[in-house]
């Protein structure tokens, strides 16, 4: 099964304080899965990151219920960060992809080094393949 994940990281400046709040919104903002003013996602993630932390993960339902949204609507950005590749679903419930944010962090650090290893790969190629064309159609003309 293949699976597509979006990974897309923002050069975002650095919180000017730490608490954990301003930091979850910070990797938010960072995956570009939230706008400065939204607070839903930084609740969820929040939630997200406790609950895979004691081991639980968390339901769709128990997150409706904290933030009295309509379950479609968490259902939707819980998709964007499944889609992110920061979370997984396992049967009903949500979790970070590892046992906490920095394991999380590894390995999608580790998918993206794989990914540009393999696209690396593929430009190598790419270029052969340019390079003998160019050369194969300067031989062509030179014979004219």
């Amino acid at each position: 099964m293949v699976t597509e994940e979006r990974m897309v990281i923002r050069q975002v400046s650095r919180p000017p304080r730490e608490d954990v709040d301003t930091l979850v919104s910070w990797f938010l903002n960072s995956f570009d899965l939230t706008r400065e003013k939204d607070t839903l996602e930084p609740v969820m993630l929040k939630e997200i990151i406790n609950n895979s932390i004691k081991g639980s993960g968390v339901t769709s339902k128990e997150l409706k219920r904290k933030l009295d949204t309509p379950r479609t609507t968490v259902i939707y950005h819980l998709n964007r960060f499944i889609y992110s590749g920061l979370v997984v679903r396992k049967g009903r419930r949500y979790y970070l992809r590892s046992d906490d944010m920095e394991s999380t962090l590894e390995e999608m650090q580790a998918d993206m080094t794989r990914e540009f290893q393999r696209m690396m790969s593929m430009a190598e190629k790419l270029d052969e393949m340019l390079e003998e064309d160019m050369h194969g159609r300067r031989g062509r003309r030179r014979r004219r």
